[in-house]
């Protein structure tokens, strides 16, 4: 989870949350480190069970692995 895992979750590398789409995973890590829902569309970016998903809307299963990783920019 580098480098949301210092910056807004006490260092924590794996987190659960329960979520029925990414969005609502990305409000669960705002819950969980104050301030993350305010940077996530800009920094972050999630794959699901290894595909990087952009539409946040995805649903998100209970046997689903979310990463998050930092949104990388580039032309």
């Amino acid at each position: 989870m580098p480098p949301f895992g210092n910056e807004f979750f006490g260092g924590k590398d794996r987190l659960d949350v329960d979520a029925k789409s990414l969005f609502g995973v990305a409000r669960a890590l705002d819950t969980i480190g104050s301030g993350f829902g305010d940077v996530a569309e800009v920094r972050a970016q999630f794959a699901i069970d290894g595909v990087v998903e952009p539409d946040w809307s995805t649903p998100v299963l209970d046997t689903s692995e979310v990463i998050l990783l930092p949104r990388v920019g580039g032309g």
